[in-house]
Protein backbone atom coordinates (compact mmCIF):
# COMPACT_ATOMS: atom_id res chain seq x y z
CA UNK A 1 0.00 0.00 0.00
CA UNK A 2 2.92 2.17 1.01
CA UNK A 3 3.99 1.48 -2.71
CA UNK A 4 0.88 2.92 -4.23
CA UNK A 5 0.45 6.08 -1.87
CA UNK A 6 3.87 7.09 -3.35
CA UNK A 7 3.02 6.70 -6.42
CA UNK A 8 0.34 9.39 -6.00
CA UNK A 9 2.26 11.72 -3.76
CA UNK A 10 2.52 14.01 -6.77
CA UNK A 11 0.65 14.57 -9.70
CA UNK A 12 0.66 15.78 -13.32
CA UNK A 13 -2.99 14.10 -13.80
CA UNK A 14 -6.27 13.76 -11.92
CA UNK A 15 -8.38 11.71 -13.25
CA UNK A 16 -11.93 13.00 -12.43
CA UNK A 17 -14.94 10.64 -12.15
CA UNK A 18 -18.81 11.70 -11.80
CA UNK A 19 -20.51 8.88 -10.29
CA UNK A 20 -24.17 8.31 -9.50
CA UNK A 21 -25.65 4.85 -9.07
CA UNK A 22 -22.47 3.18 -10.58
CA UNK A 23 -21.54 0.61 -8.13
CA UNK A 24 -22.06 -2.21 -11.09
CA UNK A 25 -20.51 -0.41 -13.42
CA UNK A 26 -17.61 1.63 -12.11
CA UNK A 27 -14.95 -1.26 -11.53
CA UNK A 28 -13.48 -1.89 -14.61
CA UNK A 29 -12.70 1.78 -15.59
CA UNK A 30 -10.79 2.06 -12.08
CA UNK A 31 -9.22 -1.33 -12.72
CA UNK A 32 -7.71 -0.02 -16.21
CA UNK A 33 -6.61 3.24 -14.62
CA UNK A 34 -4.72 1.38 -11.94
CA UNK A 35 -2.87 -0.23 -14.31
CA UNK A 36 -2.25 2.31 -17.17
CA UNK A 37 1.24 2.36 -18.73
CA UNK A 38 1.83 6.01 -17.71
CA UNK A 39 5.57 7.14 -16.08
CA UNK A 40 4.44 10.24 -13.89
CA UNK A 41 2.33 10.76 -11.29
CA UNK A 42 -1.50 10.81 -11.43
CA UNK A 43 -4.65 10.79 -8.66
CA UNK A 44 -8.30 9.17 -9.26
CA UNK A 45 -11.27 10.88 -7.98
CA UNK A 46 -14.65 9.69 -7.77
CA UNK A 47 -17.35 12.21 -7.02
CA UNK A 48 -20.45 10.24 -5.49
CA UNK A 49 -23.43 12.89 -7.50
CA UNK A 50 -25.56 11.16 -4.22
CA UNK A 51 -26.03 7.92 -5.15
CA UNK A 52 -28.29 5.20 -3.38
CA UNK A 53 -26.38 2.11 -4.42
CA UNK A 54 -23.48 2.48 -2.04
CA UNK A 55 -21.25 3.24 -5.17
CA UNK A 56 -19.07 5.50 -2.96
CA UNK A 57 -19.34 2.84 -0.28
CA UNK A 58 -17.73 0.13 -2.53
CA UNK A 59 -14.89 2.26 -4.37
CA UNK A 60 -13.50 3.39 -1.10
CA UNK A 61 -13.58 -0.78 -0.19
CA UNK A 62 -12.04 -2.25 -3.43
CA UNK A 63 -9.92 0.84 -4.49
CA UNK A 64 -8.38 2.25 -1.52
CA UNK A 65 -6.14 4.32 -4.40
CA UNK A 66 -9.10 6.22 -5.46
CA UNK A 67 -10.10 9.34 -3.51
CA UNK A 68 -14.15 9.39 -3.02
CA UNK A 69 -15.43 12.81 -2.53
CA UNK A 70 -19.10 13.54 -2.10
CA UNK A 71 -21.51 15.94 -4.39
CA UNK A 72 -25.05 16.01 -3.25
CA UNK A 73 -26.33 17.76 -5.52
CA UNK A 74 -26.77 16.42 -8.74
CA UNK A 75 -25.77 16.88 -12.16
CA UNK A 76 -22.96 16.23 -14.27
CA UNK A 77 -21.55 19.13 -14.53
CA UNK A 78 -21.83 19.74 -10.33
CA UNK A 79 -19.89 16.41 -10.16
CA UNK A 80 -17.13 17.70 -12.40
CA UNK A 81 -16.85 20.93 -10.37
CA UNK A 82 -16.20 19.54 -7.50
CA UNK A 83 -13.19 17.06 -9.07
CA UNK A 84 -12.12 20.47 -10.54
CA UNK A 85 -11.31 21.63 -7.01
CA UNK A 86 -10.63 18.82 -4.96
CA UNK A 87 -7.93 17.97 -7.82
CA UNK A 88 -4.11 18.89 -7.58
CA UNK A 89 -3.17 17.98 -11.31
CA UNK A 90 -1.94 20.63 -13.56
CA UNK A 91 -4.03 18.37 -16.27
CA UNK A 92 -7.42 17.38 -15.12
CA UNK A 93 -8.99 14.23 -17.25
CA UNK A 94 -12.56 12.82 -17.15
CA UNK A 95 -14.16 9.67 -17.89
CA UNK A 96 -17.64 8.79 -17.71
CA UNK A 97 -18.37 5.79 -14.74
CA UNK A 98 -18.92 3.13 -17.46
CA UNK A 99 -16.08 4.04 -19.15
CA UNK A 100 -12.70 1.87 -19.58
CA UNK A 101 -9.73 3.83 -20.91
CA UNK A 102 -7.29 2.10 -23.15
CA UNK A 103 -3.77 0.85 -21.55
CA UNK A 104 -2.29 4.40 -22.87
CA UNK A 105 -4.64 6.61 -22.52
CA UNK A 106 -2.91 8.72 -19.93
CA UNK A 107 0.39 8.94 -21.80
CA UNK A 108 -1.41 9.63 -25.09
CA UNK A 109 -3.50 12.14 -23.55
CA UNK A 110 -0.96 14.00 -21.97
CA UNK A 111 1.74 14.46 -24.71
CA UNK A 112 -0.61 16.80 -26.49
CA UNK A 113 0.07 19.56 -24.24
CA UNK A 114 3.21 19.69 -25.23
CA UNK A 115 1.90 22.35 -27.85
CA UNK A 116 1.12 25.51 -25.62
CA UNK A 117 -1.69 26.71 -27.52
CA UNK A 118 -3.59 23.19 -26.67
CA UNK A 119 -6.18 23.71 -23.62
CA UNK A 120 -7.97 20.59 -24.23
CA UNK A 121 -7.52 16.67 -25.70
CA UNK A 122 -10.92 15.06 -26.71
CA UNK A 123 -10.45 11.42 -27.92
CA UNK A 124 -11.91 8.79 -29.68
CA UNK A 125 -14.60 5.69 -28.30
CA UNK A 126 -16.47 2.73 -28.95
CA UNK A 127 -18.94 0.18 -27.04
CA UNK A 128 -17.59 -3.06 -25.43
CA UNK A 129 -21.25 -3.81 -24.95
CA UNK A 130 -23.10 -2.98 -28.15
CA UNK A 131 -23.62 -5.12 -31.51
CA UNK A 132 -22.16 -4.28 -35.06
CA UNK A 133 -25.11 -1.31 -35.29
CA UNK A 134 -23.95 1.05 -32.60
CA UNK A 135 -19.86 -0.13 -32.46
CA UNK A 136 -19.78 0.70 -36.74
CA UNK A 137 -21.88 3.94 -36.08
CA UNK A 138 -19.20 4.87 -33.35
CA UNK A 139 -16.63 4.23 -35.83
CA UNK A 140 -17.90 6.47 -38.44
CA UNK A 141 -18.34 9.34 -35.69
CA UNK A 142 -14.65 8.60 -34.55
CA UNK A 143 -13.04 8.16 -37.80
CA UNK A 144 -15.34 10.63 -39.93
CA UNK A 145 -18.02 12.82 -38.39
CA UNK A 146 -15.97 13.87 -35.25
CA UNK A 147 -13.06 15.15 -36.60
CA UNK A 148 -15.17 17.23 -39.47
CA UNK A 149 -17.20 18.43 -36.68
CA UNK A 150 -14.79 20.05 -34.76
CA UNK A 151 -12.48 21.42 -37.65
CA UNK A 152 -16.27 23.15 -38.46
CA UNK A 153 -16.71 24.51 -35.29
CA UNK A 154 -13.34 25.31 -34.25
CA UNK A 155 -12.39 26.61 -37.89
CA UNK A 156 -15.54 28.16 -39.06
CA UNK A 157 -17.23 29.00 -36.17
CA UNK A 158 -14.66 29.89 -33.68
CA UNK A 159 -16.01 27.42 -31.52
CA UNK A 160 -14.95 24.27 -30.51
CA UNK A 161 -16.89 20.47 -29.31
CA UNK A 162 -15.47 17.75 -27.14
CA UNK A 163 -16.84 14.21 -25.35
CA UNK A 164 -17.21 15.25 -21.62
CA UNK A 165 -16.35 11.73 -20.94
CA UNK A 166 -13.18 11.29 -22.35
CA UNK A 167 -10.92 14.42 -22.49
CA UNK A 168 -8.44 16.55 -21.08
CA UNK A 169 -8.20 19.85 -20.06
CA UNK A 170 -5.62 21.86 -18.46
CA UNK A 171 -6.46 22.77 -14.96
CA UNK A 172 -5.56 26.39 -15.82
CA UNK A 173 -7.96 26.84 -18.59
CA UNK A 174 -10.51 25.66 -16.37
CA UNK A 175 -9.30 28.39 -13.60
CA UNK A 176 -10.03 30.63 -16.53
CA UNK A 177 -13.37 30.44 -17.49
CA UNK A 178 -14.85 29.60 -13.38
CA UNK A 179 -15.25 26.40 -13.90
CA UNK A 180 -18.23 24.14 -15.48
CA UNK A 181 -21.02 25.60 -15.50
CA UNK A 182 -23.55 23.89 -12.68
CA UNK A 183 -26.44 24.79 -14.14
CA UNK A 184 -26.28 22.49 -16.95
CA UNK A 185 -27.67 19.08 -15.25
CA UNK A 186 -26.82 16.91 -18.35
CA UNK A 187 -27.60 17.14 -21.77
CA UNK A 188 -25.72 19.76 -23.32
CA UNK A 189 -22.69 20.15 -20.61
CA UNK A 190 -19.98 18.84 -23.17
CA UNK A 191 -20.40 21.74 -25.32
CA UNK A 192 -21.12 24.56 -22.81
CA UNK A 193 -17.51 23.54 -21.56
CA UNK A 194 -15.83 23.33 -25.11
CA UNK A 195 -17.53 26.81 -26.51
CA UNK A 196 -16.29 28.41 -23.47
CA UNK A 197 -12.80 26.85 -23.05
CA UNK A 198 -12.42 27.75 -26.96
CA UNK A 199 -11.70 31.46 -26.07
CA UNK A 200 -8.76 30.78 -24.50
CA UNK A 201 -6.95 27.84 -26.27
CA UNK A 202 -7.13 25.09 -28.63
CA UNK A 203 -9.26 22.05 -28.39
CA UNK A 204 -7.90 19.24 -30.64
CA UNK A 205 -9.47 15.78 -31.04
CA UNK A 206 -7.55 12.83 -31.03
CA UNK A 207 -8.17 9.07 -31.89
CA UNK A 208 -5.48 7.56 -29.89
CA UNK A 209 -6.68 8.66 -26.61
CA UNK A 210 -9.06 6.10 -27.11
CA UNK A 211 -11.54 4.86 -24.40
CA UNK A 212 -14.71 1.56 -24.71
CA UNK A 213 -17.94 2.59 -22.82
CA UNK A 214 -21.15 1.81 -23.02
CA UNK A 215 -24.12 1.37 -24.91
CA UNK A 216 -26.77 1.17 -22.10
CA UNK A 217 -28.55 4.73 -22.61
CA UNK A 218 -29.27 3.81 -26.23
CA UNK A 219 -30.77 0.28 -25.54
CA UNK A 220 -32.54 2.23 -22.64
CA UNK A 221 -33.64 4.65 -23.72
CA UNK A 222 -33.46 3.65 -27.75
CA UNK A 223 -30.84 4.88 -30.39
CA UNK A 224 -33.57 7.87 -32.32
CA UNK A 225 -33.94 9.22 -29.03
CA UNK A 226 -30.49 9.37 -27.68
CA UNK A 227 -28.86 10.50 -30.80
CA UNK A 228 -31.42 13.45 -31.08
CA UNK A 229 -31.09 14.59 -26.99
CA UNK A 230 -27.36 14.75 -27.36
CA UNK A 231 -27.94 16.51 -31.13
CA UNK A 232 -30.81 18.78 -30.06
CA UNK A 233 -28.71 19.89 -26.84
CA UNK A 234 -25.60 20.34 -28.39
CA UNK A 235 -27.41 22.23 -30.91
CA UNK A 236 -29.44 24.97 -28.81
CA UNK A 237 -26.06 25.55 -26.59
CA UNK A 238 -24.52 26.06 -29.68
CA UNK A 239 -27.17 29.00 -31.13
CA UNK A 240 -27.21 30.73 -27.49
CA UNK A 241 -23.67 31.16 -27.98
CA UNK A 242 -24.05 32.48 -31.19
CA UNK A 243 -26.35 35.16 -29.98
CA UNK A 244 -24.51 36.25 -27.25
CA UNK A 245 -21.23 35.56 -28.96
CA UNK A 246 -18.32 38.54 -27.95
CA UNK A 247 -15.18 38.80 -29.03
CA UNK A 248 -12.46 36.70 -26.36
CA UNK A 249 -8.70 36.90 -26.38
CA UNK A 250 -7.19 33.87 -27.67
CA UNK A 251 -4.27 32.84 -25.11
CA UNK A 252 -1.22 31.81 -27.31
CA UNK A 253 0.83 29.87 -24.48
CA UNK A 254 -0.15 28.47 -21.04
CA UNK A 255 1.22 26.71 -18.47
Amino acid sequence: MEAVQRRYELMDISVIIPARDERYFIGPGLRELFWQNFPSKYEVIVVDNGSGDGTGDFVREEFPFVKVVEEPIRGTNRARERGRLEAQGSILAFLDADTIPARHWLRNGLRYFDDPSVVAVTGSYNFYDSGFFLQFGARFVSEIAYPAALWFTREIMGRGIMIGGNCFIRASALRDIKGFNTDIERLGDDTDTAIRLSGVGRIVYRKDVFAMTSARTYYRDGVIKTLWGYTFHAARISARSLRERKPIPHTSARS
